[in-house]
């Protein structure tokens, strides 16, 4: 069953929302190894008491789609040391596949975005994505990311070593 993003409702995903969260981390952790750092043994938010704390700070939020349930999420946060506090960083990026080329993964980004601007002294955002992720790169670019570095064997999965790419979005004016 393909998902239209119209019918497919993106909100703030509150401390009740956890137990789905962590379903769909799973779920993603398994379907795109080569995506995300983490793995299903390793992953930070392994349980639903930090997930809560986690979705009710200020400084950082998830954002999910729902189509009945939740089906895609991105999360942000802003960086927690003074000096680096006017950069968030863009994390977890994953839409389900049957919800994917509905817009989904473009509205959870701009969401995210918009979350980050809205804090106060924030100038830039930054995301990496691997070479095994084209779409999220290409997504990425599309809202106004550049490309500033590029890390050879970021990441080993089993036998396999990818590369990942370092992009940045400055907002109003301030430079790349």
């Amino acid at each position: 069953m393909a998902v239209e993003m119209g019918a497919t409702p993106v909100r703030r995903l509150e401390p009740e929302d956890a137990a789905p969260f962590m379903s769909l981390r799973r779920a993603a952790l398994e379907d795109a190894p080569f995506a995300f750092a983490s793995s299903p043994g390793d992953d930070l938010p392994h349980s639903v008491e930090f997930v809560r704390e986690m979705l009710a700070s200020a400084d950082q939020a998830v954002f999910g789609a729902f189509a009945g349930d939740l089906v895609g999420m991105a999360g942000i946060y802003r960086e927690r040391h003074v000096k680096a506090a006017h950069r968030c960083s863009l994390w977890g990026l994953y839409v389900s596949p049957d919800a994917r080329s509905a817009g989904v993964g473009r509205t959870l980004v701009l969401d995210a975005l918009a979350f980050a601007g809205s804090l106060p002294g924030v100038t830039h955002v930054g995301v990496s994505v691997t070479e095994r992720a084209p779409e999220a790169a290409s997504l990425y670019r599309s809202v106004g990311f550049v490309t500033w570095g590029f890390e050879p064997a970021a990441l080993r999965v089993g036998a396999v070593v990818v590369a990942e790419s370092h992009m940045v979005l400055a907002f109003d004016g301030a430079s790349a």
